[in-house]
Parts: structure tokens; C-alpha cells; sequence
């Protein structure tokens, strides 16, 4: 083969192997552009789907956004003044790291409406709306003669929560039948009796401001109350020697602490949820109280009941009563776990927050402090100097120093309602609608001008000669008051007493003035702790 015909075939070779080439890339190009066909179609339908959706979101937002405005009227709508709301706290306007307090916001709502003279208005708590009564005769008559109108609190609460499944949360008369088979448990006769265990707890107490005033130590009054009122409750209700002046740190001291100071964020975003969007809250199974607290109530009542059965003991104490009543059918085991929980958190803190603040008003006011230890002496005499029911009893002074400190610090400052069946507010053609919840603001009332002049003075005598005031409730009114309310005065006047006999007290020069209420706690709190100064009395 000469040179010309090599050069032939390899020109038909390489024209072959391009023409192969040409034919894959073009079956690449088709079939790419193919794929780009598909993709587009789909990219078309996405598009659609993806159109639709946004169109469905922009109608579900605009329909949440006039349903949100619609229910932000409810008030004006029924010709009732009402303060304006923002999305989604409502008129609960305080961002959630400061926390919120319904004492101190409730106080704000009673003020503005009653600036603008009106006797009652609406606000909005999340979204749910809710009537303030300014006038404290609506409020007192919510509480007692239009009582059947509003028996139910509305207070958060799980089934499934064992230890808050008491007649202080419960609604729909379940709480009523236990509550009358519970009274037994609060007659004079019993109080004469549970006076010797409070006594022996006072002892305690002086005996820890003894060790105080020899070291020149200021003491934290809230936490060295709270030491002799856990070990009062802890005696009472569970028969147990909590000692906890001597070991702070006790388990049951721990959680008496915990319960009313563990405001971490996650807990304060859970009671904003729980009070604004219970429903939601419900859905999202929220606890009604912390895991760790209702674990240790639920295991410490069923333990004592057993040492106690093992052991053949009968003690004359609170649980013994209820385990009565539970052997003869009268309530249930479980209703023994919620109610000794209900009566200690009912005696530790509300005692605490009143015997706190009322040893500080005596340390500011010396004239007050001296004209109460003098009451003290007085009786006592007249009783071989020894404490007896009968001497707290006589105490009527100390009883006018102990409703001004409760006026000026209430334990609860609000109380809630909620309507059970539509109301109508006398004097006005306004109905209040079933289910509708009903704001009392008592630190409101408390601070009326009107009823207590200088509001801010503490004044006991406001209340010499037992003279009653509509707007105060520092133990609620009606069927479902304050039941341990006598327990309640009688431990407060005698830890009082014990101190101011033995001992002067007077501010730390470390404390801070003028004291503020402090929007992180639920209940009555100062933002500063209370230190006093001791000073031991040559008796």
C-alpha cells in the first residue's frame, strides 16, 4: 500500500471515531436538555406549590392577624374601658427576663383604671380577657354575696398532678365537700392543742437569735423565719423534727426555699405560659409544679403513713387527722398527699412574708416596736410570764401591727375568679360571660387613699378597735377563704412575741431604702433581703 492510501484510511478512522464522538455528544446534549425539560417541569409545579403555600400562610397570618385584633376589642365592644394590649403578652407587658409578679401588674391595672374613674375595666392576659373590679365593693362581693357567681380560682392545674389536685386549686364544687369535712381540723380546741408544738418551735427561735446577738451578727429575718415556720409546719402536718435551724440545709427546709425562689428563665417563661395560654400550656404538658417538688411530697407522705403503721404510733398532728378521715372513707389517700401539701405552702409562706415585713416596719418604728413589747410584758403578767394561747389571744395591740403589715405586704396580692355562670355588674347593664376570669387586686385596695390615708405610712392604728374596711382582704372573704387563717395568726403573734420580749431589733446598716417590690416573685417579695440588727434584752 503506497503512502496516499495509509493517509485514506486513517482520514476515514479519525472520521468515524468524530463522527461517534459528535453523535454521543449530542445524545448527551439531548439528553440533558431533556432532564432540563423535566427539571423546569417540576420546577414549575414546585413553583406553584411553593406559590400556593405562600398564598395559604399569607391568608392564615392575615386571618390570625384581624382574629388577634378582633379579640384585643372584646372589651371596647361591650362598652367597657379597657387598656391597650400588645401581641402576644396581652397586658402583661413586662419582657420575660425581668419576670412579672400578678401583684405588682394587677396594682398597675387597678391604678390607671381607677385614675380614670372608672369602677371596673378590662385587660388582656396573653389573649384571654379579663375584668379588674377597682371598686372594692365588687371585688368583696365577688368574694362573698355573689359568691355562687365565682367559686372557681381558674388556677392552672394538671390532672395528672398529684399534690395540686387540692381544695385551694379545685374547681367545679369538688373542693367544697372536702373543705367542710377539713374545718375539724382548724376549732379552737385544736389550736389550744397545736399552741404547744408552735411554742416549742418559738424556743428554737430564740435560742438562734440568742447565738445572733452574742456574735453582733445581722440576720436575713426572711430565712430565719422561714426556719421557725417550716419547722411549725413541718411538725404539725407531717410529724417530722425538721431541726432546721440547726441543719438549714434539711431536705424539707430545701424545698420550702425552692418553692418560692427558683425564678430561672425556663421557669418564668412557664408561668407566663401557664397563666396567659393554659390551654396551650395543657396541650404542651406542662407541669403544674416542679418535677423535683411534687416527687418529694409524693413520697414523704405514703413513707411517714407506713413508719407509723409499722411502729404503732398515733400522733395529734394534721396528717394523723387526715389519715382519720382517710381510714373512714371520708377522703382519699391521694386527697391526704395534696392536702398536707396545700397547708404547707399555705403556713410557710404567707407567715413568712408577714412576720418578715412586720419586724421590719417594728425596726423602723421604734415608738410602735416598744409600745408592742410593752403589750407583751403586760400580759404576760397577768399570766405568770409564761406564753399560753390565751396570752397571744390578748394581744390585741400586736393584732392591729400585724393587719397593717398585712395591708401594706400582703402574701397574695390578687386574688383571680373566674365566672361560672354570665354575671351582670350591678348598677351597670355589663355581663360578664361565663368563664370570663375576674381580677381582685388587692395591693390595690391596700393602698386606697380613700379607706387608708397616707397609704404608705405604716399606721397600726387603722385598725384599733377591730374596725373592718371593704377592701381588706388580706385572707380573702366568703366560702373559700384563707381556712388556715387562725394557724396562720396565731404562729405569726407568737414568733413575734418571743422575739420582741427578749430582743430589740433594729435595720442593718447594710439594707437598702426605699425597699421594692420585686417583679421576679409570685408572691409579695422586696427586691433587697431584710437584714436586722439584734440586740439582746436584760429581762
Amino acid at each position: 500500500m503506497n503512502g496516499g492510501g495509509k493517509y485514506q484510511i486513517k482520514a476515514k478512522i479519525i472520521s468515524c471515531v468524530l463522527k461517534n464522538a459528535i453523535n454521543k455528544e449530542m445524545q448527551v446534549i439531548v439528553f440533558s436538555f431533556g432532564v432540563y425539560e423535566k427539571f423546569l417541569h417540576r420546577c414549575r409545579i414546585m413553583d406553584t406549590f411553593a406559590s400556593q403555600g405562600i398564598a395559604a400562610l399569607a391568608i392564615i397570618l392575615v386571618s390570625y392577624y384581624f382574629y388577634v385584633k378582633y379579640t384585643y376589642n372584646y372589651w371596647k365592644r361591650k362598652n367597657v374601658p379597657q387598656l391597650h394590649p400588645t401581641f402576644p403578652f396581652g397586658n402583661y407587658n413586662l419582657p420575660l427576663p425581668k419576670g412579672f409578679s400578678i401583684g405588682p401588674i394587677s396594682k398597675r391595672y387597678y391604678d390607671a383604671f381607677k385614675k380614670a374613674g372608672h369602677a371596673f375595666g378590662g385587660v388582656y392576659v396573653g389573649m384571654t380577657p379579663h375584668v379588674v373590679l377597682v371598686d372594692e365593693r365588687l371585688g368583696r362581693n365577688v368574694l362573698t354575696k355573689d359568691f355562687q357567681y365565682f367559686m372557681d380560682r381558674g388556677l392552672y392545674h394538671r390532672p395528672q398532678s398529684i399534690i395540686t389536685s387540692n381544695m385551694f386549686v379545685q374547681n367545679n364544687e369538688e373542693w367544697r365537700p372536702k373543705r367542710s369535712k377539713l374545718t375539724v381540723i382548724f376549732t379552737s380546741a385544736k389550736m389550744k392543742f397545736y399552741f404547744n408544738t408552735i411554742k416549742k418551735c418559738a424556743n428554737e427561735l430564740e435560742a438562734n437569735l440568742d447565738t445572733a446577738a452574742i456574735r453582733n451578727e445581722d440576720i436575713d429575718i426572711y430565712e430565719t423565719m422561714g426556719c421557725y415556720f417550716t419547722d411549725i409546719i413541718s411538725s404539725l402536718v407531717y410529724g417530722i423534727d425538721a431541726k432546721s435551724f440547726k441543719d438549714p440545709n434539711a431536705a424539707i427546709r430545701k424545698v420550702g426555699r425552692e418553692l418560692f425562689s427558683k425564678y430561672t428563665l425556663p421557669f418564668k417563661m412557664t408561668l407566663f405560659l401557664v397563666n396567659a395560654y393554659p390551654n396551650l400550656a395543657k396541650m404542651l404538658g406542662v407541669p403544674s409544679i416542679q418535677k423535683e417538688i411534687e416527687d418529694f411530697f409524693v413520697k414523704l407522705v405514703p413513707d411517714t403513713m407506713d413508719y407509723r403503721k409499722k411502729n404503732n404510733i398515733y400522733r395529734e398532728d394534721l396528717l394523723q387527722l387526715l389519715i382519720d378521715l382517710n381510714n373512714s372513707g371520708t377522703i382519699a389517700s391521694n386527697d391526704i398527699i395534696a392536702e398536707t401539701f396545700n397547708f404547707f405552702v399555705a403556713g410557710y409562706e404567707t407567715s413568712s412574708t408577714i412576720s418578715t415585713y412586720l419586724l421590719y416596719e417594728l425596726a423602723k418604728h421604734k415608738d410602735i416596736q416598744d409600745k408592742v413589747r410593752n403589750e407583751i410584758s403586760r400580759v404576760l403578767k397577768n399570766h405568770n410570764g409564761e406564753f399560753s394561747y390565751d396570752v397571744i389571744h390578748e394581744l390585741t395591740y400586736m393584732n392591729q401591727v400585724m393587719k397593717e403589715a398585712s395591708r401594706k405586704y400582703p402574701a397574695l396580692a390578687t386574688l383571680t375568679r373566674v365566672c361560672v355562670s354570665d354575671y351582670q355588674i350591678p348598677g351597670t347593664d355589663v355581663i360578664i360571660e361565663k368563664d370570663t376570669p375576674v381580677i381582685i387586686p388587692i395591693l390595690g385596695y391596700h393602698f386606697n387613699p380613700d379607706y387608708f390615708p397616707d397609704p404608705d405610712k405604716f399606721d397600726p392604728d387603722r385598725f384599733e378597735g377591730n374596725v373592718k374596711y371593704e377592701g381588706f382582704l388580706p385572707f380573702g372573704d366568703g366560702p373559700r377563704n384563707c381556712i388556715g387563717e387562725r394557724l396562720g395568726v396565731m404562729q405569726v403573734k407568737l414568733g413575734v412575741a418571743v422575739l420582741l420580749k427578749n430582743f430589740e431589733v433594729s435595720l442593718s446598716p447594710t439594707l437598702k431604702e426605699p425597699l421594692v417590690l420585686d417583679e421576679l416573685q409570685f408572691v409579695t417579695k422586696t427586691t433587697e433581703r431584710i437584714y436586722l440588727r439584734i440586740k439582746k434584752i436584760d429581762n
